[in-house]
């Protein structure tokens, strides 16, 4: 299975679950770990990624990956999503994946 297989597919089952559905942060942490597998393979299909939504969903997990990924390239990737989606509300989301790896640095 390719990463955006396994991305569509999670988030078809977020969808089809109530907002406040619990199953939903276990989906959130599958979503993490799928986008923290490959650094490159992420940042490669969100620069790429046209669907505001899907990338409406991923935001939720931006800090996770971030903390797991330790990149800059990857706050570089998610704040040209800002640019790419002026729409979406993605500032608090970039603010707190940017936080996740200063946090990682502090406990280095």
């Amino acid at each position: 299975m390719t990463l955006a297989t396994d991305i569509y597919a999670i988030i078809s089952k977020i969808e089809k679950l109530h907002f406040e559905d619990p199953k939903v942060y276990d989906y959130w942490d599958d979503l993490a770990q799928v986008l923290s597998a490959d650094e490159k393979a992420t940042i490669q299909f969100l620069s790429r990624s046209e669907d505001k939504e899907i990338i409406d969903h991923i935001c939720s997990v931006f800090d996770d990956v971030a903390y797991n990924l330790n990149s800059h390239e990857f706050i570089l990737c998610i704040e040209s999503l800002q640019t790419k989606f002026p729409d979406l509300l993605l500032a608090p989301m970039i603010e707190a994946a940017r936080e996740a790896i200063n946090q990682d640095e502090d406990e280095s």
